[in-house]
């Protein structure tokens, strides 16, 4: 009795290895919790002997994990609409915000950044905290050129304080990335004198499919 329980477990076993890339090949990405938590529809996909009857099966599963996500992706960009509804040159996508930080602000220059990166941390955090899944992208650009006046942040220093401001956020740290993008180009007068050097950071929800960026 004891050896059919653990071959059957070690079929069972074997079949939810398949999982992650029959949902891949499905076009779904399950993300760490949902292999924690192996949804009882999955796990009775998993369970099916016949072959074609449990590939029927995984397929419906990943369509309607699909359509959790896009409800979710729906749900996400309408808290974040209403969150920074007062913040139009924030809010610069549906799942996407952009923080304008000047080096030029010089009794702040040390600290702006940082507490710009938290707010909007902690912003994000707010609107989606009943949403599953999410992760936030943050990329920094600082300033390609060197002003006559001021002096912009430059890539390396946004890093530093984004990276200051996101462990302050209290956002787990596996829930988001932070790297250097390229320097920004500058905004330019209609002249062509530069109005400002453009240096700014980026964050962007991800994790919640296609639908999220519609």
């Amino acid at each position: 009795m004891i050896n059919i329980q653990t071959n059957s477990r070690s079929k069972g076993a074997a079949r939810l290895t398949l999982l992650a890339p029959l949902l891949a090949l499905l076009g779904v990405a399950v993300s760490p919790s949902a292999h924690a938590d192996i949804r009882s529809d999955v796990a009775q996909c998993a369970a099916i002997s016949d072959d074609a009857a449990r590939l029927a099966c995984f397929d419906k599963a990943a369509t309607d994990m699909q359509s959790e996500r896009s409800v979710a992706a729906s749900n996400a960009v309408a808290a974040l609409a209403q969150e920074f509804r007062f913040d139009r040159h924030t809010l610069t996508g549906p799942l996407a915000l952009t923080l304008e930080v000047s080096g030029n602000l010089q009794l702040s220059r040390e600290t702006f950044a940082a507490r710009e990166v938290e707010e909007a941390m902690r912003r994000t955090t707010k609107a989606l905290g009943e949403i599953q899944d999410w992760s936030l992208a943050i990329t920094v650009h600082g300033g390609k050129v060197s002003l006559s006046r001021g002096s912009p942040y430059s890539g390396q220093e946004l890093l530093i304080q984004a990276q200051s401001g996101a462990e302050r956020s209290g956002l787990p740290i596996d829930r988001y990335t932070i790297t250097r993008g390229a320097d920004a180009e500058p905004l330019l007068w209609d002249d062509g004198r530069v109005r400002s050097a453009n240096e700014h950071i980026s964050i962007v929800v991800t994790g919640l499919g296609a639908a999220a960026t519609r």
